[in-house]
């Protein structure tokens, strides 16, 4: 399984974050691999979020590394996809095993 993570930066408006979010799950959810997608509530908590760098995070999983890269080039996410770039969050994709 493989995860994207998008750490938005404290720097970015919260409405348009909010709406990247909703506008990345709604195009993701229709695609094949999709599996789930989650964003933090509130403010984030514990030692690293006291640096004040990000303020909102958003991870969405998918069943293969296929998948994952098929979903940030899909056509229909291309401009969602420039919208969240413009902002400069870190961004991470990785696999994950249960153990």
């Amino acid at each position: 399984m493989y995860r994207m993570l998008v750490m938005f930066p404290t720097t970015a408006d919260p409405m348009l974050v909010e709406d990247l979010v909703q506008r990345t799950a709604a195009r993701f959810k229709k695609l094949p691999g999709y599996q789930s997608i989650t964003t933090s509530v509130d403010a984030l908590m514990g030692p690293s979020a006291r640096a004040g760098v990000v303020s909102r995070i958003m991870e969405a999983t998918f069943g293969s590394l296929d998948d994952a890269l098929s979903a940030l080039d899909d056509t229909g996410f291309d401009e969602v996809r420039t919208s969240i770039e413009s902002l400069e969050p870190t961004l991470l994709l990785y696999e994950v095993a249960e153990l």
